[in-house]
């Protein structure tokens, strides 16, 4: 789902499964083209760190992240500070 856009070119989207969490960040200018992925695949320490059930997992990042500008650096802090693995893609 979309949770984040501009009329700068930057998009970010947030995608939930019982498997893994993604954050991708997409900005997209006439001059430059720039992407980045974050990709959680320990999705129960993730639930465990925001002291939430899976079930509860999308509102409690929507709240923190929604219509966020920073939301990708935002969900990326939450992960280091709470010591959780994630796949990292820029490019």
């Amino acid at each position: 789902m979309q949770i984040y856009s501009d009329h700068f070119g930057r998009v970010i989207w947030l995608t939930i499964s019982p498997a893994e969490v993604r954050m991708d960040l997409q900005d997209l200018g006439p001059d430059f083209e720039y992407e980045r992925c974050a990709t959680v695949s320990e999705v129960g320490k993730l639930c465990e760190s925001l002291n939430v059930t899976y079930e509860e997992l999308q509102a409690a990042l929507l709240l923190r992240l929604e219509n966020q500008m920073t939301a990708f650096d935002l969900f990326t802090e939450l992960l280091d500070d709470h010591h959780i693995q994630f796949e990292y893609f820029s490019g």
